[in-house]
């Protein structure tokens, strides 16, 4: 079987520079291991950069499928299963319409309430209309609606105060178009990675750590993702009771099956003192990075390199399209 790995070189780039620096032998480590794993399987591989013009690029590769790479901020994260769905061409991961929705917080949020899942009140606003419907209570997040990898999430975006909220819309709305504000429920933040289509795979759960100095930040913010903080947060597998890990489990993969996810996914929960797993986000392209994303460590508490998760995605996507 053909494969083509589509990605984006910008990002992968800045990604590798944090885990391996900018001096390393390889220039995109993860994906030389992705593909030797590809080709391994015995599968034929080309990797195709998704900048310009993507849609001659996989026409002249005539791939079989192609494995989604192609990460990107916001609603253009859209952009490569459309342009694939619009060809036929098979792909791993979410539909164009799942990333959409995901990535749309307030949408995602209306979607998951539909379907009775635990998710914090939540409103939106935007640079017409700044002020609030009704009376929120304190404290609250206040979030852009539409980016991924907590941008434009700072120290500032947890509220405590109306004297607060005006400042904090103004920094959401000043990289995004629409704000999220919601309730802010405290608690331990647990993030569950799943794979699968019918049948659904559970990786090791994780929970964040956040650091307990006076003043650190109560949530995650972009300046932890980027490690250009002094405030410091760990990962761990979490112990938990077995209720609470079987209410986490069904609301992780409800949220999974609500936003219509296909392939792999990984839910962000807070789970409250009550036992109540709430909802915060689904991330519909999570990273697969060795010592960097959640979901590459999940895989390493199983005793697997990251390239398993690659492997297990094609195979799962492979399925799903009949091939």
């Amino acid at each position: 079987m053909r494969v083509a790995i589509v990605y984006n070189p910008t990002k992968m780039r800045a990604t590798e520079d944090k885990i391996h620096g900018s001096r390393r032998k390889l220039l995109y480590p993860t994906l030389t291991r992705v593909r030797k794993a590809f080709e391994r399987a015995y599968h034929r591989v080309v990797t195709i950069d998704g900048r310009g013009n993507l849609f001659t690029k996989i026409r002249r590769a005539k791939p079989d499928i192609v494995f989604n790479w192609y990460s990107i901020s916001g609603r253009v994260q859209s952009y490569v299963p459309a342009l694939l769905e619009k060809m036929g061409m098979p792909y791993t991961g979410c539909s164009a319409l799942c990333h959409a929705l995901a990535m749309h917080k307030g949408l995602a949020s209306k979607v998951l309430r539909y379907d009775k899942l635990p998710v914090p009140p939540f409103a939106l606003v935007n640079r017409k209309q700044r002020e609030l419907s009704r009376r929120v209570e304190f404290p609250i997040l206040v979030k852009p609606c539409s980016l991924g990898a907590s941008e434009g999430v700072s120290e500032e975006s947890f509220v405590e105060s109306a004297e607060e909220l005006p400042a904090a819309i103004d920094a959401a709305l000043a990289v995004d178009k629409e704000a999220v504000i919601t309730k802010y429920v405290p608690g331990r933040e647990i993030t569950v990675g799943i794979i699968g289509n019918k049948k659904l795979q559970i990786l090791p759960i994780l929970e964040k750590h956040f650091d307990t100095k006076r003043g650190a930040p109560r949530i995650f913010t972009e300046k932890m993702k980027k490690k250009s903080t002094h405030w410091q947060y760990n990962v761990t597998v979490p112990e938990m009771k077995a209720d609470e890990e079987a209410a986490v489990k069904k609301a992780a993969t409800r949220a999974y099956r609500s936003i219509g996810c296909t392939d792999y996914a990984r839910v962000d929960i807070r789970l409250d003192k009550r036992g109540i797993p709430w909802i915060l986000e689904v991330n519909t392209l999570p990273g697969i990075y060795p010592k960097f994303s959640p979901m590459a460590k999940m895989a390493s508490e199983m005793g697997k390199p990251a390239e398993y998760l690659a492997m297990r995605i094609l195979e799962e996507a492979t399925k799903r399209h009949g091939l």
